[in-house]
């Protein structure tokens, strides 16, 4: 049982590691379907979802509403495709959304801005300047986008188990790379790590169904799970809150009991 989230540059080739891999291994090869799902449950449009994660933010767009609905569709997504078990997920942060998950290898593909600019002008038959537009124009936005949602740097070589410049590594051996991780005693699944996606998936969930509710979109609360369980964190203000968080949580599919963490702040007298 294993998961691979991997990110990548584009131009980078990534995608056909990803989904080579996913063949040699026969693992689910996840990328449009997690749109797919995600847009079902938003009733919003792929293209509006792939925005969110590969447009830079506006000023106004950073904080709204709408951009953390799309966020958290996305996440519980992938989530719940990660949950399965023997699958590979590019991009989607996935690699961010899966940090500190045993069984997950996460992997960066990458290569220098002018090779990526040469595949690019040959596989899109586009001129040199187009090239390096569309590619510096996704790098921004992609870069962008993890600063605004999970508060990092996309190239910071930590976030990663495995990076891979596909300037002097191949395809075949950038699978073998990812490959022997996967075979490695640190990487393999055990009951805790299994669980530990199953409860995410299941905290999204609920996080997801707060910002779609009217009653509750205004609210801004750390739900965690474990095991069906699902706990309720931070503040609010008023009992009608607190009591609409837990109506919510407690009819998402999955759980079977809430409990609450959750303070009602007093206002200060006039």
């Amino acid at each position: 049982m294993s998961i691979v989230a991997i990110t990548r540059e584009l131009g980078s080739l990534g995608t056909y590691i990803a989904e080579q891999l996913a063949t040699q291994r026969g693992y689910r090869f996840v990328r449009r379907e997690v749109l797919e799902e995600a847009a079902k449950v938003g009733e919003l449009s792929e293209a509006r979802l792939i925005q969110t994660i590969e447009d830079r933010p506006g000023l106004w767009e950073r904080l709204s509403l709408p951009a953390r609905r799309s966020y958290l569709h996305v996440a519980a997504s992938v989530l719940e495709f990660a949950a399965g078990d023997n699958v590979v997920i590019l991009g989607r942060w996935s690699t961010m959304l899966l940090r500190g998950v045993r069984h997950a290898v996460r992997v960066r593909v990458c290569a220098p801005p002018e090779v990526r600019t040469a595949r690019l002008m040959k596989r899109m038959s586009i001129p040199h300047a187009e090239a390096q537009a569309l590619s510096q124009r996704y790098d921004e936005g992609v870069r962008a986008r993890l600063r605004q949602f999970f508060d990092v740097e996309w190239e910071d070589s930590d976030l990663y188990d495995l990076v891979i410049n596909t300037e002097r590594i191949p395809i075949d051996e950038g699978c073998a790379l990812i490959a022997r991780l996967l075979d490695s005693a640190e990487f393999q699944a055990d009951d805790v790590s299994r669980r530990e996606v199953q409860d995410r998936a299941l905290a999204a969930r609920v996080s997801e169904g707060m910002k779609i509710d009217e009653r509750t979109a205004h609210i801004d609360l750390r739900i965690t799970a474990r095991g069906g369980t699902v706990t309720l964190h931070g503040l609010v203000f008023t009992p009608e809150d607190r009591a609409a968080a837990a109506d919510v949580a407690g009819r998402t599919p999955g759980v079977m009991q809430v409990t609450t963490s959750v303070t009602i702040a007093r206002m200060p007298p006039r």
